[in-house]
């Protein structure tokens, strides 16, 4: 059976903490954030840089905002249509967070091995914990 073939849509947003997912702010988060890069950039003196990160940022915002016929666009914006959807969305999420606590460990140790400050891994890694923390704890209260 054909997961397309259902002509009644899944709501995603119900019962899978996806509710304030709206493929509609991924485009205005991402076009904020390059107006936030190109001010940065601005301030620094590199107007030119900024323009570029503006660019790429504006093309994001535009790849989510119109590329919403692709199934990888509509998953990546949580768009999802079906519980496969929402599997394979659940495990690509699991193994980003994987990826980041090996890397992010992995830089930590690099910044002790060489006498410098590992303050900055320590606390995207510390911002991580806390926030599946706090999933898990707002996932178990809703459900």
């Amino acid at each position: 059976m054909n997961p397309r073939s259902n002509q009644l849509p899944y709501d995603a947003g119900s019962g899978h903490g996806a509710r304030w997912q709206s493929w509609r702010i991924f485009p205005a988060i991402y076009a904020a954030l390059g107006v936030v890069l190109l001010a940065a950039r601005i301030k620094d003196g590199h107007a030119a840089d900024g323009l570029i990160w503006f660019g790429v940022m504006a093309a994001i915002a535009a790849i989510y905002g119109f590329g919403g016929r692709f199934d990888l666009i509509r998953q990546a914006r949580g768009d999802l249509s079906d519980e496969r959807e929402v599997s394979i969305n659940t495990h690509a999420m699991a193994a980003t967070g994987t990826v980041l606590v090996v890397v992010l460990t992995l830089c930590i140790a690099w910044e002790l091995a060489r006498g410098h400050n590992p303050t900055p891994y320590s606390s995207l890694m510390a911002v991580g914990g806390f926030t599946y923390i706090a999933s898990l704890m707002i996932s178990r209260f809703r459900s």
